[in-house]
């Protein structure tokens, strides 16, 4: 029998910005750590890096490049693997999987990876057949791999990254608080409609402008607010969107929020415009304190999304649909009431953190008891 507190895991993440990724690793680690003993090897960004530091001491954080790869990085950590005799890397997210297969062909280590939505969409032909080569060959070195919802796992199958007995499906989780829930009272009657956002490719901002233009011709009275938290590379590019369209006064933007309880019960419910997540914990998030969703039918979303029972899936190409079903929930009170129960009941059910860690915890057993 394996004695849990002398289990020792590195966890490797190529970024520890605002992220769903670094949250997970966050929260993971919050559950486990004091039945495991934690290495993480990280970025110094804001605010994972520190937060990190403060859950397990800034004596097991390993700083890394954002983001890159470099062949003295792989080799300092080959060099702490084989001192601090570590049981099993554990990678999340494609360029910590490089490091960990790679670190685990090196030093013989067990090495579990754990996608983060399959990011191929936005490449060209030649790229994408060359990552997913790159992947091929690294699940060769991989002992386990972890998809977030059943969804990403099915995505993963069809691209024949690996086979069906290597994968395993560990549903994203988030923290459940009481005391938390959607207070249904808009300020000065506009509605509040929140959404979370890299401004990058995959989350696909870009289509609120759209849903807002249909909005608008749809409804012209009706007193919105699309309230955005987050930062990105394309923010700038978006907000002279905004302008061009004049939409200023109708999206908000934000900035990154480290602590999103008190926006979250005080808006009326949560847009997702993503092209594909893993499984999206902004939703999960939403969805814990009873807030209806509306969201993209695409992979990720439409594991936790059923539609017309905690909100509607929209089709990506159609944002008159998503302004349809804004609306349809905003004139009728019984339905919100229906969606928020629903979403708050479907997140205490199968979505919780505590859940999560659970079943990577066993996962971890099994592995090294060779279950």
């Amino acid at each position: 029998m394996i004695d849990y507190k002398k289990i020792k895991i590195l966890i490797i993440t190529s970024r520890a910005d605002f992220g769903g990724g670094p949250k997970h690793i966050y929260s993971l680690v919050k559950q486990l750590k004091n039945k495991i003993d934690f290495s993480i090897t990280c970025p110094k960004d804001y605010p994972y890096f520190d937060l990190y530091s403060e859950l397990i001491g800034s004596d097991n954080i390993i700083e890394i490049p954002h983001r890159k790869f470099t062949s003295s990085t792989l080799f300092s950590l080959i060099k702490f693997i084989k001192k601090n005799k570590i049981h099993i890397i554990h990678s999340h997210g494609k360029g910590a999987g490089i490091y960990s297969r790679l670190l685990s062909l090196f030093t013989g280590t067990i090495s579990v990876h754990t996608f983060h939505g399959i990011h191929i969409d936005e490449y060209n032909s030649i790229i994408k057949f060359l990552y997913l080569s790159v992947e091929k060959i690294l699940s060769v070195f991989t002992k386990r791999l972890i998809s977030v919802s059943n969804s990403e796992r099915e995505r993963v199958l069809k691209l024949k990254i690996s086979n069906k007995n290597k994968i395993i499906t560990i549903e994203n989780g988030v923290e459940l608080e009481k005391n938390k829930l959607v207070n249904f009272n808009p300020a000065n009657n506009v509605i509040d409609i929140l959404t979370i956002s890299r401004f990058d490719f995959a989350k696909n901002s870009n289509l609120l402008i759209p849903i807002c233009n249909e909005l608008n011709v749809l409804d012209s009275d009706f007193n919105y607010s699309i309230n955005i938290l987050g930062d990105g590379e394309l923010k700038d590019n978006f907000e002279k969107e905004l302008l061009l369209n004049g939409l200023t006064g109708k999206i908000k933007l934000l900035g990154a929020h480290l602590d999103i309880s008190d926006i979250l019960i005080n808006s009326f419910c949560y847009i997702s415009t993503s092209k594909w997540e893993g499984m999206p914990l902004s939703v999960i998030e939403a969805m814990a304190v009873g807030l209806p969703i509306i969201a993209t039918n695409v992979t990720g979303n439409k594991d936790v999304v059923i539609n017309n029972v905690n909100g509607f899936l929209y089709d990506i190409n159609n944002p008159k649909e998503a302004a349809e079903y804004i609306l349809k929930i905003a004139k009728d009170i019984n339905l919100w009431n229906k969606f928020s129960k629903a979403s708050r009941e479907m997140a205490e059910k199968n979505y919780s953190a505590q859940r999560m860690a659970i079943e990577t915890f066993e996962l971890y057993n099994k592995i090294l008891t060779n279950e």
